[in-house]
């Protein structure tokens, strides 16, 4: 074959990608995977255009609302061998979408969650995919909040379940990693690095599992060109606690605060919120999922616990230069904290 042939034949090879969702975490760091390493692929970005719409020019971009049928309209009526869909909690607006697309793509790629799992804290255990997930009513189907986040994502898998054939499902624990924007991870870290004292809950030393974002854009990539044996996979990376890199960051900063454990009925006592005003601190150990079935079958393994940490703490080092974390939701402020370390 001479090179024009070759040339045409990678021609013909150009797979269209249609990512659905923002350029704010996941998004943003998927798109630098498939810009940096798969220049072949042809991606096209659909969003409302909110969050960074500057990055990436280089790439086609339609801006619209998922939920507005005109704005979907401009995605239908093209052909996409993988649709890959970050930003589906919106169950009617799937719906919608899925209607008017009838068959424009090839594959699905549906990034769900591992929290809408029906949890039993009272026997925590490693929650395997075929594990049910919550209901969700017609009440909160129809929400525009995001309180039923949960209900929404389950259900949009449902649908998603009954509609298509050429789908993957990946159900990440707690995302963590380079660009994350909810700053909850980040939070203790900055802790560490600015801090001599700290308040902890008791519950910080309960695991849970997380996803680093790199394993994700990963797995995301190899199931764009690979067939799964299976529709639905848990796709965690590692258990840990916050504990875990409180005591990591200790180490990697050369820092010495004070941890001061906090129990949980003295944070009940004054009205402190494990998980919110604690970020992260889940009082129990049933947010832990088994990814066995994705990893028997990937040719890769996930990051470890060590090698994730060290490249979060050049990013936060090296481009958020340690600058104070914006917590979403809002965690415990600085004020707050002190006046409970005061009382111990």
């Amino acid at each position: 074959m001479n090179l024009s042939q070759n040339n045409f034949k990678h021609i013909l090879e150009v797979k269209k990608l249609l990512i659905i969702g923002g350029t704010r975490f996941v998004g943003r760091n998927l798109l630098e995977k498939l810009i940096h390493n798969h220049p072949h692929y042809s991606v096209t970005l659909f969003n409302r255009g909110i969050t960074n719409p500057h990055l990436f020019p280089e790439i086609n971009k339609i801006f619209g609302d998922r939920k507005n049928i005109e704005d979907i309209s401009k995605i239908a009526t093209t052909f996409w061998d993988c649709i890959i869909d970050i930003s589906g909690y919106w169950p009617d607006a799937l719906e919608q979408q899925l209607n008017i697309h009838k068959g424009n793509f090839d594959k699905y790629i549906y990034i769900s969650t591992c929290s809408h799992y029906v949890f039993h804290p009272n026997h925590p255990h490693l929650i395997h995919e075929d594990e049910p997930t919550v209901t969700c009513t017609e009440e909160e189907k129809h929400s525009e909040g995001l309180q039923y986040y949960n209900q929404k994502k389950a259900e949009c898998e449902r649908i998603l379940l009954e509609t298509i054939d050429n789908l993957i499902i990946l159900r990440p624990g707690l995302i963590i990693g380079k660009y994350d924007s909810t700053d909850r991870l980040y939070y203790w870290l900055h802790k560490v690095f600015s801090q001599e004292k700290i308040l902890l809950a008791e519950a910080c030393k309960n695991a849970i599992s997380f996803t680093y974002v790199a394993d994700l854009v990963n797995i995301i990539t190899y199931f764009i060109e690979n067939t799964g044996k299976h529709k639905i996979y848990n796709a965690s990376s590692y258990k840990a606690a916050i504990e875990d890199f409180v005591q990591m960051s200790i180490t990697t900063l050369d820092k010495q605060p004070a941890l001061i454990y906090a129990t949980h009925s003295f944070l009940e006592e004054h009205q402190v919120e494990e998980w919110v005003d604690l970020p992260l601190c889940l009082n129990g150990t049933y947010l832990t999922v088994n990814s066995m079935r994705l990893w028997n079958e990937l040719p890769f393994r996930p990051s470890s616990l060590e090698q994730s940490f060290a490249q979060m703490i050049d990013f936060y080092t090296q481009e958020r230069c340690w600058e104070t974390p914006n917590v979403t939701p809002p965690a415990m402020t600085a004020d707050r904290e002190k006046q409970l370390l005061e009382k111990f």
